[in-house]
């Protein structure tokens, strides 16, 4: 297999498991009879995304397929420009800035130049500056997005030390899977307090008063006095990540 093939499976592989949402949760949302049938298209679009450059990849890798350049270059613009508006859209709902800005655009980006790449353009320049960058900079985000749940897990069990504990999120559901706490997975998305945001996820360990929050800017979970109703829902278990599982 050749380098560059191998960096566009790894990179969009990257994206596709760094990204992907809770599909059972997901799956809920869209068959849920109160949920318009314009929103359940909406919904399913959205969360198929962050799989479809890795099918590009492979359908190009694996069968020869080849977009023509001028659709490549011109579905290449609207994908940014309805990526972009549909980021700022989250942004907005949310208020979580950094972090759902960020979520998007990967997306954006990830879904964009992966199609750019697998098309019959002929310009090294053109497929450097709209292809080979953007593709990298969405499989590092969906790294980072894989290696923060490795510290979600690492960082409560060091904390737990031997104890029984539990992890949930700003919703007050205790956490179901390690895919659950991946990087653009695990942030809070409701505001409360005026601007005071929820913890992205609380940590509660048996036995102990102190309760800890988890904090993106210190990859870790730090101790805090603000009790919230996500803590006083969760309940220590033994082994609670052999009990959760990958998802």
């Amino acid at each position: 297999m050749k380098r560059e093939h191998s960096f566009l499976l790894g990179a969009t592989g990257a994206i596709a498991l760094g990204l992907s949402p809770d599909y059972a949760a997901a799956l809920a949302y869209i068959t849920s009879e109160f949920v318009p049938f314009e929103w359940a298209i909406l919904t399913a679009i959205c969360i198929t995304s962050p799989l479809l450059p890795v099918a590009l990849v492979a359908a190009h890798i694996f069968t020869g397929m080849r977009i023509h350049w001028l659709l490549a270059s011109f579905l290449f613009g609207l994908i940014v420009l309805f990526g972009t508006l549909a980021s700022l859209v989250w942004v907005a709902v949310t208020f979580v800035l950094s972090l759902s800005l960020a979520h998007g655009m990967t997306l954006t980006l990830g879904l964009a130049s992966s199609l750019f790449l697998v098309s019959s353009v002929s310009s090294a320049d053109a497929r450097l500056c709209f292809g080979w960058v953007p593709i990298g900079l969405a499989g590092l985000s969906g790294l980072w997005s894989l290696l923060m749940a490795g510290l979600v897990v690492l960082s409560s069990i060091v904390i737990a030390d031997g104890k029984p504990f539990c992890v949930a999120q700003a919703s007050g559901n205790r956490v179901t899977g390690v895919a659950a706490v991946r990087g653009f997975a695990l942030y809070a998305t409701e505001a409360t307090h005026g601007l005071t945001f929820e913890y992205h996820a609380v940590l509660v360990v048996e036995g102990s008063e102190q309760k800890y929050n988890w904090s993106y800017a210190k990859h870790r979970f730090v101790e805090t006095g603000y009790p919230t109703s996500a803590m006083e829902k969760c309940t220590p278990v033994e082994g609670f990540w052999i009990t959760a599982g990958l998802f």
